[in-house]
């Protein structure tokens, strides 16, 4: 038989759960008691991380079907470590650079202006000469820069290792290999080219280069420039990344001599292309996007 006492505690348990269905709470025997309760823990299931950003890395052979006449180089330099991979001539083949030198002639006239700030009008032309590929202005900052003495400095300042050339006034006929074209790349990128007060704002201005390559984007002396690399890119990079493309129909050999550099702060890519003038420029831009698409790497979260 239940004591006196016995029957006392459940009369009480019985209220209190009943206080507890009224008030649409379960009360548990050790809460209605006033017992120690440990409760569990709740069962939180930790959302997967989200991937690392893309990047470039070439883990399959890059292969590119070219056209009769045309020959092309790559060169990707990996900003962290400093290592570089690329196609079998990267380090011997030579193009012309155009257009694409024009980062360097920006770049050596912020350098050298010391302590005082561009004025309005020099800025107009560094911005010109980026965004809209205008020839004059590139010919106005080469010829601030000192002519052939700006080229040399690229050479020496940008440490180019394989034979670059130069062609005395005349900036386009810079000839460079893929694996210089993107150790310039490198030099602007991190600070040595234009300086530390002036180097994200030549970035920025190689973040905004725009016009495609069509037919009614290219002019007599300037030209729209955003295609090749930044076209091959996911989209997670390509606001991140700053480009200069070089580009002429060559008369002396009747061939287009192409060249893309875009900039990233994980790595530097330079694509090179030369191949006959009926092709059309978006021949060349295609070739420039097709190698970049190929380096696309999408590391697993594993690898941080």
């Amino acid at each position: 038989m239940l004591t006196r006492r016995a029957l006392l505690v459940v009369a009480c348990l019985s209220v209190v759960a009943g206080l507890g269905l009224l008030l649409g709470t379960t009360l548990t025997p050790s809460r209605a008691a006033g017992l120690p309760f440990a409760p569990a823990s709740p069962s939180i299931s930790k959302s997967p991380e989200p991937p690392p950003p893309p990047t470039l890395r070439e883990t399959t052979p890059v292969q590119v079907q070219l056209a009769s006449g045309a020959a092309y180089a790559w060169s990707l330099l990996d900003r962290t470590t400093g290592e570089t991979t690329g196609s079998a001539n990267s380090t011997t083949y030579h193009n012309t650079t155009e257009s694409m030198v024009k980062a360097w002639l920006v770049a050596d006239f912020l350098r050298r202006l010391g302590d005082r700030d561009p004025t309005t009008a020099e800025k107009q032309k560094m911005s010109t000469a980026i965004r809209d590929s205008n020839d004059d202005s590139a010919q106005w900052l080469y010829l601030k820069d000192g002519g052939n003495a700006s080229i040399k400095r690229l050479f020496s300042t940008c440490d180019l290792v394989d034979r670059p050339v130069l062609r005395s006034g005349w900036w386009s006929m810079t000839q460079l290999t893929a694996r210089d074209a993107a150790r310039m790349g490198a030099c602007i990128a991190d600070g040595t080219a234009a300086g530390d007060k002036w180097t994200s704002y030549l970035l920025n201005e190689m973040e905004h280069v725009r016009g495609t390559a069509a037919t009614a984007d290219q002019h007599a002396t300037w030209g729209g420039g955003r295609w090749g690399i930044i076209d091959g890119l996911p989209a997670q990079l390509q606001s991140d990344t700053a480009i200069k493309n070089g580009w002429t129909l060559i008369n002396a050999d009747g061939k287009w001599h192409v060249n893309c550099l875009a900039v990233h702060s994980d790595w530097t890519l330079a694509v090179q292309v030369k191949y006959p003038g009926k092709l059309g420029l978006a021949y060349g831009a295609n070739v420039c996007e097709s190698v970049t698409r190929q380096l696309v790497y999408q590391p697993a979260s594993a690898e941080g």
